[in-house]
Formats: C-alpha cells, sequence, structure tokens
C-alpha cells in the first residue's frame, strides 16, 4: 500500500510539473515548441502505442497481416489525427472527437496496466490534486484557464468539446438587427457601441505616428474590449502589434471568442483529456475485478459527471470533473467488492432469488 502511494504521489508531481511548464510556455508566448511538442507525442501515442495495442488485437483474433500494410495503416492513421486535432480547419467534428478519444483510449490502456492498490491510489490521489489545481487561486490549472480566456491564443489537443443539442421547435434567438456592426474586408459582424462611449485606452507616444485608420481601429478594439474584457485594454497595442496588416483575422478572432447573438450563449461543454483518461482508468480497473463492479463504477462516474455539469450551470466557471466521479465511482466499487458481490453469491448458493 505504501508502494502504491508512493507510485501516486510520484506521478502527479510530473504532472504537476508537466502543467506548470504548460503555463510558462503559453505565458511567454512558446506556443510553437509547446504545440511542436504536443504534435509530435500525440503522433507517437496514436501510431506507436496504438500500433501496439492493434498488435496484441491482431495475435488475438489471429488475423493474417503483412508488417508494410501494418506500417502505412498506422503511419496514415497518425497523421491524420494530428492533423484533425491540431489542424481543424475543414475537419468535421465529429472527425476530432474520434480522435481525442482514441488518444484517451490508448493513454487510459496504458495506464491501466499498473498494479491494482496503485491504480486505485493514483485515481484518488489525482482527485484531490484537479480539485486543488482548478479551484485555489495558485493552482496550475487555473492559472492556464485564466490565460488562455486572456490571451485568446487557444490550445487543442488538451479539450474534448460537444455541442449542446436543444429543441428546434421553440423559439430561435434571432440576429439583432438595431446595433451598430463594424466589418473590416469581410462579412464578420462586430455589435459595438457608439464611438462616443469609447473609454480612454492606454497612452503612447508612438500614437501620434498612427495612420487615421490604425487610430480608428485602436479605438474600435479598446470600444470591443470594454465591452466585453475590460482587463485586455492594456494589451491592446500589442495585439494590434500582432495582427498587424490581418484585421481581417483580427475581427474574425475575436468574433469566435467573444461574440454571440443576443439570446445566444456558447454550447458547448468542455472537458479535458485527461478527465476521459481517469474515467476510463477507473472503470477498466473495475472490469477486470467483476462486471457488476464496471457497471457500478460506470454509472457513478456518468451521475458524478451530471453533478458536475448541474454545479457548472450554477456557477458558470470552470470547475474540476474528476472528483465527484471519481469518489463515487471508488466508494461504489469498495462497496459492490466488500459487501455486495459476496452477499450475492451467498443469496445465490443459498437459493435465494434476486
Amino acid at each position: 500500500m505504501t508502494d502504491a502511494l508512493v507510485n501516486a504521489l510520484a506521478i502527479v508531481s510530473f504532472f504537476l510539473v508537466a502543467t506548470f511548464v504548460i503555463v510558462c510556455c503559453y505565458k511567454f508566448n512558446f506556443n510553437r515548441i509547446l504545440i511542436g511538442y504536443m504534435m509530435f507525442s500525440s503522433a507517437m501515442l496514436l501510431g506507436m502505442l496504438g500500433g501496439n495495442m492493434l498488435v496484441i488485437v491482431i495475435a488475438k483474433f489471429e488475423i493474417p497481416i503483412d508488417v508494410f500494410t501494418l506500417l502505412f495503416a498506422m503511419y496514415n492513421f497518425s497523421v491524420v489525427g494530428v492533423l484533425s486535432i491540431f489542424y481543424q480547419k475543414g475537419t468535421p467534428m465529429w472527425l476530432t472527437q474520434t480522435y481525442l478519444v482514441a488518444t484517451s483510449v490508448i493513454m487510459a490502456w496504458q495506464l491501466g496496466q499498473f498494479p491494482e492498490w496503485s491504480t486505485w491510489a493514483l485515481v484518488i490521489v489525482l482527485a484531490f490534486y484537479d480539485l486543488c489545481a482548478v479551484l485555489t487561486p495558485c493552482g496550475p490549472l487555473k492559472w492556464l484557464v485564466n490565460l488562455v480566456q486572456q490571451e485568446g491564443r487557444p490550445l487543442p489537443g488538451l479539450l474534448y468539446e460537444a455541442e449542446i443539442r436543444r429543441n428546434h421547435s421553440g423559439h430561435t434567438a434571432q440576429p439583432v438587427r438595431e446595433n451598430v456592426y463594424y466589418q473590416c474586408e469581410s462579412e464578420i459582424p462586430l455589435r459595438l457601441g457608439s464611438p462616443r462611449d469609447v473609454p480612454e485606452g492606454p497612452t503612447s507616444s508612438t500614437h501620434t505616428s498612427l495612420t487615421p485608420r490604425q487610430v480608428q481601429l485602436r479605438a474600435r478594439l479598446i470600444e470591443f474590449y470594454s465591452k466585453h474584457n475590460p482587463s485586455a485594454i492594456s494589451r491592446v497595442d500589442k495585439i494590434l502589434e500582432r495582427y498587424h496588416g490581418r484585421e481581417t483575422e483580427l475581427w474574425h478572432d475575436l468574433y469566435q471568442k467573444y461574440v454571440t447573438d443576443q439570446g445566444e450563449v456558447d454550447e458547448t461543454i468542455k472537458l479535458g483529456l485527461g478527465d476521459f483518461v481517469f474515467y476510463s482508468v477507473l472503470v477498466s480497473r473495475a472490469a477486470k475485478y467483476d462486471f457488476s463492479a464496471m457497471i457500478g463504477c460506470l454509472v457513478s462516474v456518468l451521475m458524478g459527471l451530471g453533478g458536475t455539469l448541474f454545479l457548472l450551470g450554477i456557477y458558470q466557471k470552470a470547475l474540476p470533473a474528476l472528483p465527484i466521479s471519481i469518489l463515487l465511482a471508488v466508494m461504489m466499487y469498495f462497496w459492490l467488492r466488500v459487501v455486495f458481490v459476496d452477499f450475492a453469491s451467498s443469496a445465490l448458493n443459498l437459493g435465494v432469488p434476486l
């Protein structure tokens, strides 16, 4: 038991250090290095570890296949996976979701090779780590979420995103027509107020050298941020410098990040891939003991996820997805293992119908 706890703490410590490295790379704008490493690791995960899983399946069912065909298939599988996860342009959402789930399954299969008590210690320690990392002011995941919200630069490959389906027979919100719109060389509208409401932004001696078009763009950008993210007004000049000569792309990115039609909300649910992985690890470990334990843990995970979504609707901020689901599933597993399975076996041996 002591060895299991030490293993769990070592793995969680590695996750902690890795998260801080991601936060530092994102904060200091080393995105290319970060995304490059993530693409390489995803390719290795899908190609090599996925190929290892496939070889085991082929050996189990004695499927005839040659080495070159297998290598060609896994190469294409990994390349398409990396493009669908990190590039995404023109890629159907279902394909991206499929590869994200496949990545989670492969990673969960690797972690599922741990000894039994190491696995249980790991998921329990991770549940408490997730609680602290997301909710405490100094939590690394909280820092990362705040940075992504402030900077607006996405980190693909870390989140699973799903749309909420609604009943289309109800009232649907119509785009607002009476507001003032701004368009910059594109057909993407941004609702903005009157120019007289523009707050005074950060001043600099370099502003006197701006062209009239740049001055107008800066004023509209300050106005936009004053309505959608006032904390970003101080970074207007850096944003203009980053998007210099690419105003269309600037407004397109702002539209996707902030602007929705009146009455609309962001109808997507985002779940960290790590949550998927450790849900799968827990359920697979329960399945190795008994079928009833697997079903009980699966239902407990879904109940915990539903409770987390309920709290998400109330608090409207990022919440840890592991604690409720993991703790419910662990309690369910040990109750089934210690009490229910023995009780059901004894009852069946005595001829008592269940």
